[in-house]
């Protein structure tokens, strides 16, 4: 999957490295989960996970690729969330903070949620965020996205969002 900027790859083992600075990076990790970076066993297991739900489910956080140099920008995509007692698909994306504010994050999360739809046969995604993350709130008004409810998740004041096929 590719836009004239980009394209949607799957994780191998041979990614650590790439994706392992933008998962340490405090910035990055201010909205995910407080800014704590994470530890090398979580970056690992994220690829290892990443890699299974292609396989079993045909959709994943895909690594987004910088066309043409192949650089790895950051991840997005879909992946099966329980969430509050319910089976539900999430769409996220992260991006290294040197590629923030140029629109990377629709433009991959709106390729996602097409394949999704298409592919996969979805007919619901979420999106989950703290409230006070204004940038993917905007990206999800962007891909159509409704405000759904506030919620908890892993601690963290949540807000959740909607989009129906």
């Amino acid at each position: 999957m590719q836009t004239a900027r980009l394209r949607l790859e799957c994780w191998s083992h041979i990614h650590f490295g790439c994706f392992a600075d933008i998962a340490r990076d405090p910035d990055v990790m201010r909205f995910i989960n407080g800014g704590v970076p994470w530890a090398d066993f979580e970056i690992r297991e994220f690829i290892r996970r990443q890699m299974r739900h292609r396989a079993r489910k045909g959709f994943c956080m895909w690594r987004i690729v910088r066309r043409p140099d192949g650089r790895t920008l950051g991840f997005c995509g879909l992946q099966p969330l329980n969430f509050e007692n319910r089976n539900a698909v999430e769409i996220g994306w992260w991006l290294a903070k040197q590629y923030w504010r140029r629109g990377l994050a629709t433009e991959s999360a709106r390729l996602a949620m097409k394949q999704g739809f298409a592919r996969a046969r979805l007919t619901r995604v979420i999106a989950i965020a703290m409230p006070q993350n204004a940038a993917s709130r905007h990206v999800m008004h962007k891909l159509g996205m409704r405000y759904v409810r506030s919620a908890k998740r892993r601690g963290f004041d949540v807000v959740v969002y909607s989009v129906a096929r």
